[in-house]
């Protein structure tokens, strides 16, 4: 696995705009208020789709999920660059494109690290646009991100893989994917010049990871339920092959599995699981679909992966199952 970004439902055209926005924007010369608010789906580092709203703040764009469980900052410009004797700020906030659907259009902006949804993109148009319209916004200080462990230290990187891989979560996986021959190991040296946060050995049936170079457990989870969604395609790769006809490409250039049919099923896979982890508790009643779409915008086959796990007996009390098992899949 590698870095990781978005979207689109079939059914209706999609209509790639990247300056639409810009468009839009240039024809409002107006100063962006403080506390100006826009709801939607965010996708951190590649991860899957957090419901929320970002709120313009003096020292940029924080973001704050739906639930309160989570909140993250974003800064509206870039490090300064110096190029044939100008320097300026590079905006860090980008419309990738518009994807129109009947009577509603989809905004899908690109931010430091984030991909973010959303139908009603408010002042992020003119954020985009001009970032210079929004006045009194302090420059944050920009750092690396923190690894979860140093790369130097062996033995937390063993404790952080063994925990993880030995826990709750990987049990719920390997109910699903079996276990893999070799307890989880650490990505080699060729692995990490690839760029890969974690690998998958058909051959030797084993997996490895690489806390070191992920910011958030959030991504080492993600990271072994994409592993072990290769380990589902080498093992069973009919059974994949007959669940993917008709699933459309990503159209996302930036998001980890564009152009690459296992790489984009294993992605499928991870998003599949997280959906279903992240339902577990909804009532009985709760309506699936609106946030499901925005998973399968971010990554296609989410969806009839996602109905497809939840026929195996570790899903048999998920609260969702009844209902993801008796409706189509979004196609």
């Amino acid at each position: 696995m590698a870095p990781v970004a978005a979207p689109g439902l079939t059914g209706a055209a999609d209509t790639l705009r990247p300056k639409a926005g810009t468009r839009i924007a240039r024809n409002r010369r107006t100063s962006v208020a403080m506390g100006a608010l826009v709801p939607g789906y965010l996708s951190s580092r590649g991860l899957p789709p957090r419901a929320g709203q970002f709120v313009l703040t003096d020292t940029g764009l924080v973001f704050h999920s739906a639930d309160g469980r989570f909140r993250e900052a974003y800064p509206l410009v870039g490090p300064v660059r110096n190029a044939g004797g100008r320097r300026w700020r590079p905006a860090m906030v980008t419309l990738v494109y518009v994807h129109q659907e009947a009577s509603r259009a989809l905004y899908v902006f690109r931010l430091d690290g984030g991909v973010f949804q959303t139908e009603s993109p408010g002042m992020l148009l003119e954020v985009a646009d001009r970032p210079e319209s929004v006045g009194g916004i302090a420059v944050r200080r920009w750092q690396p991100d923190q690894p979860l462990v140093a790369s130097w230290d062996t033995a937390a990187i063993r404790r952080v893989t063994g925990r993880i891989a030995g826990g709750a979560y990987a049990d719920t996986l390997y109910a699903l994917f079996g276990r893999p021959a070799r307890a989880a190991g650490q990505v080699g040296e060729g692995g990490r010049k690839a760029g890969r946060l974690g690998e998958y050995l058909a051959q030797r049936d084993s997996l490895a990871l690489d806390p070191a170079r992920m910011t958030s457990e959030d991504q080492l989870r993600h990271t072994l339920a994409h592993e072990l969604g290769h380990r589902w395609q080498a093992r069973a790769p009919g059974q994949l092959a007959v669940l993917w006809q008709g699933i459309p490409e990503m159209k996302d250039t930036r998001r980890y599995g564009y152009a690459s049919a296992t790489e984009h099923q294993a992605e499928a896979v991870a998003f599949a699981v997280h959906f279903l982890q992240a339902t577990a508790a909804v009532p009985a009643d709760w309506e699936p679909a609106p946030l499901l779409e925005q998973y399968e915008r971010m990554v296609p086959g989410t969806s009839l992966v996602a109905r497809y796990l939840a026929l195996q007996p570790i899903y048999a009390g998920h609260p969702l199952r009844p209902t993801l098992t008796t409706r189509p899949a979004p196609r």
